[in-house]
């Protein structure tokens, strides 16, 4: 068609590698599907093992672009009713609008659908606490204090856990400035679940003579081993799509967290303290502003008022509680 020799040669490098992956990913793990068959939350998981796979974004995306073309004429020629590659929730890179946070209303609908489960500790801690998926897989027990009734946020998950890991012998430093937050009575009833849970985990591996690998985190799989962000992510969109709730990804649980505290109590200093944000990234989760010089300014409003209510500045956390970073369990 006209096209350079190097053109010629990329493309079918490309489609190579494609049809290699599509026999290793997709046909390995739902067979022969009918088209009619063929539903939007397979296209997801199967994008999401390309991820897992170590595959560039611009490659999946080509992926899903090929398989969206080829849907497409599918739908035109009547073989199928709907094209289930535009109904996907994976995100490509930083296009596309960026989900509006849930409402007061529609996090206690999560909430309530979610208690009980494996997903109430993650959704709490990061629609109620607004903190990073990293965070949360990261947080290990060592720095809750229920005594006190507050937590460290001090470290994290590191980034790419290899899938299998079992055993976590070094944790990253958080993205930003290490934070003590306070347990409310409604959270520590959320600790204190997760505790009993895992202690009967630990239970049942014993009577059954399996393995649980105790990394003291606050949550984890079932036999112990750490979660895998990426996994979370994939799997927290299928749930919000059984759920029928507008579409967010797990990250926009901090957004959620940070509109609502400042909703709720109009204090913006304090939100960006929970959240541990710099003062324009509170800005720009609150919506308020982009220009640091207007954020600066709201902020030091807050504190001024702060000051004047308190007579003087907050003491912050009780001495009594000392964050701990350690590399070993």
């Amino acid at each position: 068609m006209g096209g350079k020799p190097w053109q010629s040669k990329f493309k079918a490098k490309h489609i190579c590698k494609l049809q290699r992956i599509y026999s290793q990913l997709y046909y390995s793990k739902f067979g022969y599907v009918q088209l009619r068959q063929l539903t939007p939350a397979m296209l997801d998981d199967m994008f999401q093992k390309m991820f897992e796979k170590g595959l560039s974004q611009s490659l999946v995306r080509y992926s899903q672009r090929i398989l969206s073309v080829a849907l497409e004429a599918a739908r035109k020629y009547r073989y199928i009713e709907n094209n289930p590659a535009r109904d996907i929730i994976t995100k490509f890179g930083k296009q596309g609008k960026t989900p509006d946070p849930y409402t007061v209303a529609q996090m206690q609908q999560l909430m309530a659908n979610v208690v009980g489960t494996e997903w109430e500790m993650l959704v709490m801690l990061g629609g109620m606490y607004g903190l990073r998926i990293s965070e949360i897989l990261g947080m290990r027990w060592l720095n809750v204090d229920l005594e006190n009734e507050v937590f460290g946020v001090v470290e994290q998950l590191p980034f790419r856990v290899p899938a299998g890991t079992t055993t976590i012998t070094e944790m990253a430093p958080t993205k930003s400035n290490d934070r003590v937050l306070p347990i409310t009575g409604e959270a520590r009833l959320f600790f204190e679940r997760q505790l009993m849970l895992q202690k009967r985990q630990k239970e049942l591996a014993s009577l059954s003579g399996g393995t649980y690998y105790d990394n003291n985190l606050v949550v984890a799989k079932p036999n112990g081993a750490p979660f895998r962000r990426e996994s979370v992510s994939s799997d927290f969109g299928q749930l919000i799509r059984r759920l029928d709730l507008p579409h967010i990804r797990f990250h926009d649980l901090r957004h959620t967290a940070a509109t609502n505290m400042h909703q709720l109590t109009g204090d913006f200093y304090t939100a960006g303290e929970i959240l541990g944000h710099t003062l324009k990234g509170i800005g720009i989760s609150l919506g308020i502003s982009t220009n640091l010089e207007a954020v600066t300014a709201q902020y030091v409003d807050v504190r001024l008022e702060r000051k004047q209510s308190s007579g003087g500045l907050s003491q912050g956390p009780s001495p009594k509680f000392r964050l701990t970073k350690r590399s070993g369990k």
